[in-house]
């Protein structure tokens, strides 16, 4: 089955229905405990809802504050994380993939400037 879900920044009503807009990093976690570093913002990757619009997560992307240079990843338990580029290439842009080995899903961020897509 493939999912798909494209948000960008401009429609932050939507994205915030959905939990994918930068949120505060105490309120982040893929991995239970996990919280992103000072000075970074969070970006939760959501794998799919549950009925009550809870995102469940594939993993958490922290990039430093302010830019879309990459800082760290955690992954949820059965998920994997391949980061593409970490935003420090001229084009700026954070591209990490998500993967689920025992049931094949995927989700993907890719975080630049002015932009956030997930799909």
């Amino acid at each position: 089955m493939k999912k798909s879900m494209k948000l960008s920044l401009g429609s932050v009503v939507v994205a915030g229905a959905l939990s994918a807009v930068l949120i505060p990093s105490v309120s982040a976690s893929a991995a239970e405990g996990f919280v992103c570093p000072a000075a970074t913002d969070t970006i939760e990757v959501p794998a799919s809802f549950a009925a009550d619009g809870t995102p469940i997560l594939a993993g958490t992307v922290c990039v430093n504050a302010g830019t879309t240079v990459l800082n760290t990843v955690d992954t949820a338990d059965g998920w994997s994380g391949q980061v593409k580029s970490d935003g420090t290439k001229s084009n700026q842009a954070t591209d990490v993939r998500f993967s689920e080995a025992s049931t094949g899903d995927r989700v993907e961020l890719k975080y630049e400037p002015g932009r956030t897509v997930i799909k």
